[in-house]
């Protein structure tokens, strides 16, 4: 972004400029202009074709030292050359006049060129501790029509940064920004925004930045080939761009803020990402190294390509991370791609603004719920990790390896700023057990044979306005060469209250819910044979005779353990025969009552057979 506004701000420097036509045509010096909170100064006015033709235009001329005054930032140009101006030289000085009041905003709108061309912009600007030069070289500005450019050109950039933390340094290749608006960005960084902000106002069409590389203090280099830009929109925000970035990198130098200096910031960082949308943004090829991590040990990163899409049309916004790989010379992990789908941050920004200032620290639980953002959906695909377990101190120390084929989460929806649609998946997580490990778990499944998990799992609910009913679609778990488990289910009676910031008032809409209907399904697809052989091996017995013995104390021990009851009685014989011979087996729980069994019946209910003769069992063993 400083390269978009300082490109902008320099040729509003060299149109600027054009107040000089106002003299007689002879070698002028020492001009002055101000305009708001601006300034521009001019050494010296210089033009081989300055004749009685220029009374009516001023088509070719050039400026000397030229240095433009913009909030904290300083633009020093050595030349301009102008060619094929075409507005006319009264126009000029209606509009670059020392005594007009007109804002420099307007001024810029009524100016027409066929090309500006500056061989050398060095910017200086200050801001709190911070201080930074950036030095753009050979900018041109071509087609210049009302205070649009229609293309801006700076074949290289470079920057030095410097803060109390050290030195930093960035350079670029060749950067072109299309259909710039100088009027509309003028206003954005020098003038104040209303106490109603605007309407965002399109800034410039695209841009292109060629091979950027940044060089931090700590000798960490980002390099990124390429980025890309379309649709720039923005408006000014209540201190002006300039006074508002100029604040939040004083603010954020600070060790520790003040309440005042807290709401501050909270205000401006509102204001700040409220007032401004891209269209699109795109970085390829991504390198990021640093030799003296803190590890000890150099790392590196690279991402293939990076992007992000706005909001618009009717679309959700959208951010994709792919071919993401980070770690150091003996291992790393991988990443195929990451998105974000319809995060949006319109509701914390909503919930900052109607705070009017207040502090953070004593916001109710409301106001806190009111600065949650929707999550939308994010999905990340071919996860891998392959790294030294630094716990395995042992001459040939165990290797931590793990790959997720696809995960996914989605929270959206939201009332109260709670998500009533929400989905959690993870798909083939695989991961070599340790045969060192010393958790219990592990070491069970090691014994039951195991050298790996393969597991997947799928949590999806969704909450219907309409019928007040919460559908529990799917709660699932599937291990290879373990089994499957599927449980699905509808809660009636769910109201909106639910969802209340008030947790009394929760609570009492959450007890009146109720249970309508309740699905089980479980299929063995190794577990229960693995349990079996290992309890037999320790009982020095056979598995089919243990079989035999679960299988009929199972037919017994669960009706009296949950009620006597025909479904009871159901239960317990699908479950013995599933010990029997383990396949598939489906259990099927429906409230008699068709308004459900309430939350409040479970909990008031000291045995489980009295549940048990409020709904109609089923079974079914495959």
């Amino acid at each position: 972004m400083r390269l978009l506004f300082r490109s902008g701000i320099g040729a509003i420097a060299l149109l600027a400029g054009t107040a000089t036509l106002s003299f007689e045509p002879a070698v002028l010096r020492d001009l002055a202009v101000h305009s708001g909170g601006a300034s521009l100064s001019v050494g010296a006015v210089r033009t081989s074709l300055w004749n009685a033709a220029l009374a009516q235009s001023a088509d070719t001329f050039s400026l000397e030292n030229v240095t433009l005054q913009a909030g904290s930032a300083t633009y020093r140009m050595k030349r301009i050359d102008f060619a094929g101006v075409t507005t006319p030289r009264a126009e000029i000085e209606a509009i670059f006049g020392a005594g007009s009041a007109q804002p420099l905003a307007d001024r810029l709108g009524r100016i027409s060129a066929r090309q500006i061309v500056i061989p050398e912009i060095v910017a200086d600007q200050t801001m709190g501790p911070l201080t930074q030069r950036t030095t753009y070289r050979n900018v041109t500005a071509d087609a210049v029509q009302s205070g649009r450019v229609t293309t801006l050109t700076a074949e290289t950039t470079a920057q030095e940064m410097t803060t109390p933390k050290g030195k930093s340094t960035t350079t670029q290749g060749r950067s072109t920004i299309s259909d710039i608006d100088l009027a509309a960005l003028a206003h954005l960084y020098l003038d104040r925004g209303g106490q109603q902000p605007e309407p965002l106002t399109k800034i410039y069409g695209s841009f292109v930045i060629e091979n950027s590389t940044v060089s931090e203090a700590n000798g960490a280099t980002i390099r990124i080939e390429r980025i890309t830009g379309s649709d720039f929109r923005a408006r000014p925000t209540q201190d002006s761009w300039s006074g508002t970035i100029s604040m939040l990198f004083a603010l954020s130098e600070t060790d520790k803020l003040s309440t005042e200096d807290e709401t501050r910031l909270i205000t401006a960082v509102t204001d700040m990402i409220d007032a401004m949308d891209f269209g699109a943004l795109e970085a390829t090829g991504i390198d990021v190294s640093n030799p003296a991590a803190q590890t000890g040990k150099a790392t590196s990163s690279r991402i293939a390509r990076m992007s992000y899409a706005s909001a618009r049309d009717g679309q959700p916004s959208q951010t994709v991370i792919e071919g993401l790989q980070a770690g150091t010379g003996d291992g790393g992990v991988k990443i195929d791609s990451v998105s974000v789908t319809g995060f949006s941050l319109r509701p914390t920004l909503d919930g900052l603004r109607a705070l009017r200032g207040k502090s953070m620290k004593s916001l109710s639980p409301e106001q806190m719920r009111s600065l949650i953002p929707v999550l939308g959906t994010t999905k990340m695909s071919g996860f891998s990790i392959d790294v030294p377990n630094a716990e395995d101190k042992s001459p040939t120390p165990e290797r931590i390896k793990a790959s997720l084929k696809s995960f996914e989460l989605t929270a959206d929806q939201p009332v109260d700023g709670l998500a009533t649609n929400f989905r959690l998946g993870l798909q083939n997580y695989v991961m070599a057990l340790p045969a060192s490990s010393e958790e219990e778990g592990v070491k069970t499944l090691i014994d039951w044979g195991y050298t790996s998990l393969d597991v997947s799992f799928l949590v999806s609910t969704r909450w219907n306005a309409a019928s007040n009913s919460l559908d529990v679609s799917e709660l699932s778990f599937q291990g290879k060469d373990m089994g499957d488990v599927a449980i699905k289910g509808t809660l009636g009676n769910v109201s909106k209250d639910v969802f209340n910031p008030d947790t009394a008032v929760a609570s009492v809409a959450l007890m009146a819910a109720t249970v309508k209907s309740l699905d089980v399904t479980l299929e063995n697809k190794g577990l229960f044979d693995r349990y079996l052989a290992k309890a037999a091996q320790d009982q020095r017995t056979k598995p089919e005779t243990l079989r035999r013995t679960y299988g009929t104390a199972a037919a017994f021990l669960i009706p009296s353990m949950i009620g006597n009851s025909d479904g009871a009685r159901t239960i317990g014989q699908a479950v013995s025969k599933f010990i029997a011979k383990p396949g598939r087996i489906t259990l099927q729980a429906t409230s008699k009552d068709p308004a459900g069994v309430g939350v409040a019946d479970f909990a008031a209910q000291p045995e489980p057979g009295e549940i048990i003769k409020l709904i109609d069992v089923t079974a079914k063993n495959e």
